[in-house]
């Protein structure tokens, strides 16, 4: 991290100053991973996000308050996603092209003058929730998406009997759900982002960096302790240059060491159990219900549990054609229950790794996988399970936009007068989709 950064984090940790998108990005000088053109893309980012939330939105959205320490009143899962937050060695450039991806998404639809975009605009701006940011970036990834395949698309459409939707895709009428953490997940997390951006600050004006485990979750008592204890093994890690170890009250070790994290240092945190395959099926079964309205429609359920990539949950391990198969058996059956629904698709892309790996489709017989490398370092894995032969169209529509989401990005830049794409914004030659190195946060 840039020492200019370093002080604004600080600044934002302590309460001094607010968060915003520059802050969010980092300083030019701090970003040596991108090119020219890259740098002019982020002051674009930085005024276009800024201008699409609402100058306050960020700072409303990710700033803990001091004075709860529940997840409720914390935006989860946007903190950990800033290139000035990331623990790992050449992960900023990942989390960079992330924060782009989704400029670029809104950027264009605002340039296409998309129909249903100032409301989208207006709901992102009224809710500041997690699930709003969630559903509002997946109707318009979707929405790029199908447009990219030249389809004519919509956001908030009206249904059948009145009243908004989400997305139409040409002759596809999609329903977004979002699938987030449960409750514990959430507080943990929460509590995990704290700690990350407290161990930066610890950072600054020193030649140190961490590995190990952030602590199990602390009452604020056993916290403030915990911020004690790493504050004075950085402060001795600097001075003796050598390592110091952290012992958390439930025995989670945490290591500073001197020098600069190489490539693969990680910071893990404790299991969080939960039964994820009956909290989907309850959340896909309610959107089901919900939108027997609507006339023939899609659900497309944006994952963001960890469910695909989390190695604690058994369902991480499987195969793409076995995940497949074990969510057409899970919700298969909703499609015979609710006539309406078209077809069913779970999607997440929570999982990064570099080299990307090769495409890989899954052709099942009642459902197809998709797995697609993102530049720069995400993974996404598409489970699309339609009504059997019914609606072959559509079916090809969204089993289209699935196999050719990695181009989109570059069509949304070139749309944008970026004529190079993303290989013209990082500042060295090397491919943008298969950079080496590996990490699987």
């Amino acid at each position: 991290m840039h020492p200019r950064d370093k002080v604004v984090w600080q600044a934002i940790d302590q309460g001094q100053r607010l968060i915003d998108w520059q802050a969010w990005f980092g300083s030019p000088e701090g970003a040596d991973y991108l090119s020219s053109a890259g740098h002019e893309v982020t002051a674009r980012a930085v005024a276009g996000l800024t201008a699409f939330f609402g100058s306050s939105w960020l700072s409303k959205a990710v700033t803990p308050s001091r004075a709860s320490d529940q997840a409720s009143d914390r935006f989860l899962g946007l903190g950990r996603a800033s290139p000035m937050l990331q623990f790992y060695s050449g992960a900023e450039r990942g989390a960079w092209v992330e924060a782009v991806r989704w400029w670029a998404a809104y950027a264009y639809l605002e340039l296409a003058a998309v129909p249903g975009l100032t409301s989208v605009k207006k709901d992102a701006r009224r809710d500041v929730t997690l699930s709003r940011f969630l559903h509002t970036q997946t109707q318009a990834r979707l929405a790029l998406l199908g447009a990219a395949r030249g389809h004519r698309v919509e956001l908030e459409p009206a249904k059948a009997s009145g009243g908004p939707g989400d997305v139409r895709v040409g002759p596809v009428f999609i329903e977004v759900v979002t699938f987030a953490e449960d409750q514990k997940f959430q507080d943990y997390e929460a509590f995990r982002q704290r700690c990350r951006v407290h161990l930066l600050t610890l950072d600054r004006d020193r030649e140190i960096y961490w590995e190990g485990d952030f602590p199990e979750y602390l009452n604020q008592h056993d916290y403030e302790t915990w911020e004690t204890q790493t504050a004075e093994a950085a402060q001795r890690c600097a001075e003796s240059g050598a390592p110091v170890d952290v012992f958390s009250k439930g025995g989670n070790r945490l290591t500073v060491r001197p020098g600069t994290a190489p490539p693969g240092t990680t910071l893990t945190g404790q299991t969080v159990a939960s039964d994820q395959g009956r909290r989907l099926l309850n959340k896909v079964r309610a959107k089901c219900a919900k939108t027997a309205s609507a006339g023939t429609a899609w659900i497309w359920v944006e994952d963001h549990s960890g469910l695909f990539h989390f190695p604690t949950l058994p369902f991480a391990d499987l195969t793409l054609a076995d995940k497949t198969d074990a969510l057409a058996d899970l919700l298969g059956p909703l499609l015979a229950d609710y006539v309406h629904v078209a077809g069913i698709v779970v999607s997440n892309a929570g999982h990064r790794r570099l080299p990307l790996p090769d495409d890989e489709d899954a052709l099942r017989p009642a459902a197809q996988g998709f797995l697609r490398g993102l530049p720069l370092d995400r993974v996404r894995e598409t489970i699309v399970i339609p009504r059997r032969i019914l609606l072959p169209e559509q079916t090809n529509v969204i089993a289209r936009m699935c196999d050719t989401e990695a181009a989109s990005l570059d069509w949304a830049l070139a749309k944008l007068g970026i004529p190079g794409g993303l290989r013209s914004l990082l500042a060295d030659s090397s491919p943008a989709r298969r950079p080496s190195g590996l990490w699987t946060p």
